[in-house]
């Protein structure tokens, strides 16, 4: 019972962040429009695959609750993040 209520609690914050992270995305991207400067796109690149990285573990978990799906399911995010910040890393670099 406590379990599936931590889940669903991670489950409403995984929403949360995507919600926040994709507002965020698309005001870094309506910049890029008006300025027209290739690292605002690459820094979107950049926020849009940490975004999904940090939300992966969560998805996860609702498609596979075996302990190692889940443990790849974290692998995972956490390369997705290390590209994700690299991109990001990479465009404020290049600018």
């Amino acid at each position: 019972m406590i379990e599936s209520q931590f889940i669903l609690i991670q489950q409403i914050l995984a929403v949360v962040t995507l919600i926040l992270g994709g507002a965020l995305i698309i005001f870094v991207y309506d910049a890029y429009k008006v300025i027209r400067q290739p690292t605002l796109l690459y820094f979107t690149l950049g926020l849009f695959t940490l975004v999904i990285g940090i939300v992966l573990p969560d998805l996860v978990q609702l498609f596979g609750p075996e302990l190692s799906v889940i443990y790849w399911g974290e692998v995972a995010s956490r390369i997705i993040e290390i590209i994700g910040i690299g991109v990001m890393n990479f465009a404020v670099l290049r600018g």
